[in-house]
């Protein structure tokens, strides 16, 4: 359940006019995620958001999600505010600190700039605008866990870039393709540098990152390619403590499927650095069977291959190519509860943290308010 802030705010005894409305359309959502962990060696594993604990149990992360989103076609404002309370919160690298138990997930203004009367046209088009700290606009993860077919994170997410700092347009409308109404959804925008830290900048400030993604829902007249998402993502800047241009690409595939309890997706990333051998690059192809309303099944496989160092706990001897399986089974016991049972398995051609082979088991409770 949602739980509505507005019976608090609207007793303002000088609330600026329409702020009771306001007040009324803004929520207070989130999640609080617990986990069992084991599996093989000792330390972090290299990807991303991992746990170092083993045969263990963890607070992983809460998250707390005020919210008031976009709800008019005309001029309009909307803002989100993400926190995350806990062990892992500092992990996501949105704050200075190394161990910071309480952070920023994300915060943003969202702007409405409508194209056109939709009473008049009959049709709904804007451009919006969103300042602050967001999502990038590429990826086929989320760092919130719960959005996630997986309880661990792929090594596509590993290389992505996470949280961005700047402005962000969005064409038809950021809900126009969840919405069904439209079917593509063009991103640009410009960041203050690659890295998650919130307000971080280069050492140069006139460098800054620019944005880019695509995605579009394929029409009826494509025939069986009917209903195929495509996606198109590409980053270009820098490190806030590098001078050397980094370069994100992504590309996913969506198919139907005959069987609609079938999910099919394959995605590609990659992370290019100057110089021969430095760059990083994974290929995903992701699969689901949800079998009711309860259960459902999730395989991913991944192949990478290691150009700079996308194990963040290597070395440079340690470079090297990889593949690896992750399998969930997902089960709704309780409301609002999300319950899942995960193994994953991980293979490098040299050793990581002294290792050719990693294996790990994960049972995650997600409660979501």
């Amino acid at each position: 359940s949602v739980v509505s802030l507005g019976a608090t705010w609207a007793r303002a005894q000088e609330a600026p006019v329409g702020a009771d409305a306001l007040a009324a359309s803004t929520t207070l959502s989130g999640y609080i995620s617990t986990s069992y962990h084991g599996g093989s060696g000792s330390g972090k594993y290299p990807y991303a958001l991992s746990h170092e604990n083993r045969s263990s149990f963890t607070l992983d992360v809460v998250r707390l999600s005020f919210q008031r989103p976009l709800d008019e076609w005309l001029w309009d404002t909307g803002f989100r505010v993400d926190l995350w309370l806990g062990p892992q919160a500092s992990d996501l690298g949105t704050s200075a600190a190394a161990n910071d138990s309480a952070v920023l997930r994300q915060a943003y203004i969202d702007f409405r700039i409508p194209l056109g009367d939709p009473r008049l046209s009959g049709s709904a088009q804007s451009v919006d605008l969103r300042v602050g700290a967001f999502d990038s606009p590429i990826g086929f993860e989320s760092s919130d866990r719960v959005l996630n077919a997986h309880y661990t994170h792929s090594w596509g997410y590993t290389i992505e870039p996470t949280v961005l700092t700047g402005l962000l347009a969005m064409y038809p409308g950021v809900d126009a393709l969840e919405n069904g109404e439209s079917d593509f959804l063009l991103s640009l925008g410009v960041a203050n540098s690659v890295d998650p830290r919130i307000n971080g900048a280069p050492s140069n400030n006139d460098r800054k990152t620019f944005l880019s993604g695509l995605t579009w829902l394929l029409p009826e007249h494509f025939g069986a390619l009917d209903g195929t998402a495509l996606s198109v993502g590409y980053i270009n800047g820098r490190e806030r403590s590098g001078s050397t241009p980094v370069q994100n690409l992504y590309l996913a595939a969506g198919f139907p499927l005959p069987n609609k309890a079938w999910d099919l997706a394959v995605t590609y990333d990659a992370r290019m650095l100057n110089g021969a051998g430095n760059d990083d690059s994974v290929v995903g192809a992701h699969l689901s069977y949800t079998a009711n309303d309860r259960t459902a099944w999730h395989l991913r496989g991944e192949w990478f291959q290691d150009g700079a160092k996308l194990f963040s706990s290597e070395s440079a001897a340690e470079q090297g190519d990889g593949y690896g399986v992750t399998a969930t089974l997902e089960y709704q016991l309780w409301p609002n509860t999300l319950s899942r049972a995960e193994w994953r398995w991980d293979h490098t051609e040299v050793r990581v943290n002294g290792r050719h082979n990693d294996q790990s088991w994960h049972l995650n409770l997600i409660y979501q308010f």
